[in-house]
């Protein structure tokens, strides 16, 4: 993996050294950013789960050597994701496309507009959720080789129906930021906060009548920061609370798709039949929360 992932930076012409972190290979770029690099090879969930523990140490040494917390490419992303992965990452360092939040406009998705670019452009592809929005551009932006015309979907995010959930002796109005993704290679400044504004004025504002109640709190939003890719800080900059970190998660890799799937919703005959299968153990996430 380190190899490939070492090819592909010489290619885009990014400097960079490979060093022992812990007992892992990482990449360090000139840009700053680290990048480790995660074969699969765990031929059960015991195994995977030790890796995983592993390459936690290996990024707390990274970490205490100034680093930063590095972006982590796990082998089926590397296969399976393709053009994806790669623009994601030379985005990353640094190699995108600059659009402005305030040079586009929020609508209204419909529900196979939001999967198709869900599926395309998030790790994770689609999810089930209540409500859809994109960001589209105003007007054309050129930037290095790529052109991108007026109307162009930069980004999209989803999320869930309100919640009635009580705290404190408090109703809140509860909702999940399910997804968020943009074209790979082109940085939105300002495209969550912006489409958290339209959601906030839209949608929320519907709740409005029910704040009269006396037990009444008011509303939040929830989310999670992938730790495979970053640590976060978009959320704090938009007021969100860290209220700290989920479990990982335990899937099955198909060795030949590079398709993953979470060992919990396995049915029970794929989970009789793993014979070949390689397993995976992620990072977890931190969750956020926006309460107002």
């Amino acid at each position: 993996m380190a190899g490939k992932i070492a090819g592909f930076l010489d290619d885009a012409e990014i400097k960079f050294s490979v060093r022992e972190e812990g007992a892992l290979p990482a990449i360090h770029t000139d840009t700053g950013l680290c990048i480790m690099p995660l074969a699969i090879t765990a031929r059960s969930p015991e195994e995977a789960h030790e890796f995983r523990i592993l390459a936690e140490n290996a990024i707390a040494e990274s970490e205490g050597k100034d680093n930063g917390r590095p972006v982590i490419i796990a082998e089926d992303r590397w296969k399976s994701e393709g053009d994806c992965i790669r623009r994601r990452l030379l985005a990353h360092l640094g190699i995108f496309t600059h659009v402005f939040a305030r040079n586009c406009e929020t609508r209204k998705l419909h529900k196979g507009e939001a999967a198709d670019f869900m599926n395309k452009w998030h790790s994770y592809g689609d999810a089930a959720c209540r409500y859809r929005l994109g960001l589209f551009l105003k007007k054309p932006v050129q930037g290095g080789n790529m052109e991108l015309p007026a109307g162009e979907m930069v980004a999209a995010a989803t999320f869930s129906n309100g919640r009635l959930m009580e705290r404190g002796g408090k109703y809140y109005r509860s909702y999940q930021w399910i997804r968020y993704a943009s074209l790979p290679d082109v940085r939105v400044t300002g495209g969550m906060g912006k489409i958290m504004k339209h959601f906030l004025d839209e949608v929320i504002a519907a709740d409005r009548a029910d704040r009269s109640a006396g037990r009444f709190g008011g509303w939040d939003i929830m989310s999670y920061a992938d730790l495979e890719w970053s640590g976060g800080n978009v959320y704090r900059r938009l007021g969100f609370a860290d209220e700290g970190l989920k479990s990982p998660v335990m899937y099955r890799v198909d060795p030949i798709a590079w398709t993953r799937k979470p060992v919990s919703r396995l049915a029970d005959d794929e989970t009789r039949n793993c014979d070949g299968s390689l397993f995976y153990e992620n990072f977890g996430s931190r969750k956020y929360r926006l309460v107002h």
